[in-house]
């Protein structure tokens, strides 16, 4: 039977707890616990890393042209993704099959569920969710408590965000955007739909002008970022400015070097 997204956060999260090093989850001894041998390579542009079942044995490939920091919250992403798809029970199998998870292209619907289920473990088993919640209780709400929650749980600002937001930390909408200043995804909690009566997929207008200036201002090597008072209408093309729904949030707004950008709204109510 296949497990839920509910049961995958639970185990990852009981392996991530009982896996600490220093406040943060060993995910190299994770894998040396499994008999999963890490190899790293450079394998042209095909994938950031790769689980394979040979010989009776698994072995889980990083691929150093992709992910060029091996200390980086990336490649601990990277090597919890793999992880995923070792203790996912259809994902384990389909190895063992001699069945790639290795995905090019155009993902089919099939494709997109099996990723989604082991980015969901990687996140649970990175930030569980107890050590995370209770951390970011003791942080200021906003960019200032993501960045704080990176460092502590040494992943990258986008994971951290994703997972600030999923468990309805602050009221709060992030817009991530590529290096060539295109719309990549948003996400936002549940504070914030219920604020906004927002729901579904968030209808995103992309301010590229606006996002192009501001960023300007920030030192893409540094955790320097840009913050101002900003109508939700900058954003949010079904909002008319100046409108009652028209609110006025906390921009903060930082950039991710090869990988864009985010700009995080925070609503105080």
């Amino acid at each position: 039977m296949r497990q839920s997204i509910s049961e995958l956060s639970d185990l990852a999260e009981s392996i991530g707890i009982n896996n600490l090093s220093k406040g943060k989850v060993a995910v190299i001894n994770i894998a040396k616990k499994k008999n999963i041998e890490i190899i790293y390579g450079k394998y042209g542009h095909y994938f950031e890393g790769l689980l394979c079942f040979e010989d009776g044995k698994f072995y889980m490939h990083i691929n150093l042209e992709k992910v060029t920091d091996i200390k980086s919250g990336r490649i601990r992403f990277t090597i919890s993704h793999e992880l995923g798809h070792f203790f996912i029970d259809h994902h384990r199998q389909k190895l063992k099959q001699g069945i790639s998870l290795s995905f090019h292209g155009e993902l089919t619907p099939e494709q997109k569920h099996i990723e989604k289920e082991a980015n969901q473990f990687a996140s649970s088993l990175l930030m569980p969710k107890s050590l995370f919640c209770n951390y970011a209780k003791k942080t200021e709400p906003g960019l200032e408590s993501i960045l704080s929650l990176k460092k502590r749980f040494d992943v990258s600002i986008g994971a951290t965000a994703i997972q600030y937001l999923k468990f309805n930390l602050s009221c709060s909408i992030m817009i991530n955007w590529h290096p060539d200043f295109s719309f990549h995804y948003a996400s936002y909690s549940e504070q914030f739909s219920s604020l906004t009566g927002i729901s579904g997929k968030t209808p995103i207008g992309f301010p590229t002008d606006y996002v192009k200036e501001i960023t300007k201002i920030v030192d893409v090597n540094s955790k320097d970022y840009f913050e101002t008072a900003t109508p939700l209408s900058r954003w949010i093309s079904t909002i008319s400015p100046g409108s009652s729904k028209d609110l006025i949030g906390l921009e903060q707004t930082i950039k991710l070097g090869d990988f864009g950008g985010i700009a995080l709204l925070t609503f105080y109510r």
